[in-house]
């Protein structure tokens, strides 16, 4: 629950809780009965438009309301752009295989989108399937391209997918590609749905 200190103090938290519950400055607007650029000002210039105490207290209140009907329910309902992350660690289809590697050992995944330059998805490593070709001739890892050892590409969802649509996919795949118009935009693990619940 929010309790009410500086307005500077009432700004952000009601930034940081409308992200945490997914929800777009429109939907809250919409909820509350004022305009986007009302609840966007609240967020990031409330001093220049010193709202009423009405006005932030309905804001406050709905807010509340979305927290307490978060859990596990609501986190289902959310979108796959509220969770994701926006870095992608990717292999190139130009890439070496060792570079791969490194990327591997570095981040410990299982598994890593190959993606080029311009944000198309051409396909997946997979740490098992990369260790198997580098133990069969180590010293061509550094010749050998990503491109032609890459397997299927990890499954792709729109970013205003419902995490109840990703979560049965995570549950045989362990990340998506989060896409918007053809291009890879963000990326979700299992382990960013687990700790969320």
């Amino acid at each position: 629950m929010i309790e009410i200190e500086s307005l500077e103090a009432v700004s952000i938290k009601i930034r940081n809780l409308r992200k945490s519950a997914g929800i777009s400055q429109q939907a809250l607007a919409k909820r509350v009965g004022i305009s986007q650029s009302a609840v966007a000002r609240l967020e990031s210039d409330i001093d220049g438009i010193n709202p009423s105490y009405a006005l932030v207290f309905r804001v406050v209140e709905e807010l509340n309301r979305l927290e307490m009907e978060e859990g596990s329910a609501g986190l289902l309902n959310r979108t796959a752009e509220s969770i994701m992350h926006r870095r992608i660690i990717a292999a190139r289809p130009k890439d070496s295989v060792a570079k791969a590697i490194k990327l591997f050992k570095y981040y410990d995944f299982p598994q890593l989108p190959v993606i080029d330059k311009d944000g198309y998805v051409v396909g997946a490593l997979y740490q098992q399937e990369v260790l198997e070709i580098a133990s069969r001739d180590p010293s061509r890892i550094g010749k050998i391209l990503v491109e032609e050892v890459a397997d299927t590409a990890l499954p792709q969802v729109s970013k205003d997918t419902q995490i109840s649509k990703i979560k049965p996919i995570l549950e045989n795949w362990g990340a998506v590609i989060v896409m918007d118009r053809g291009h890879a935009v963000g990326i979700i693990t299992s382990y960013d749905v687990l700790k969320l619940l």
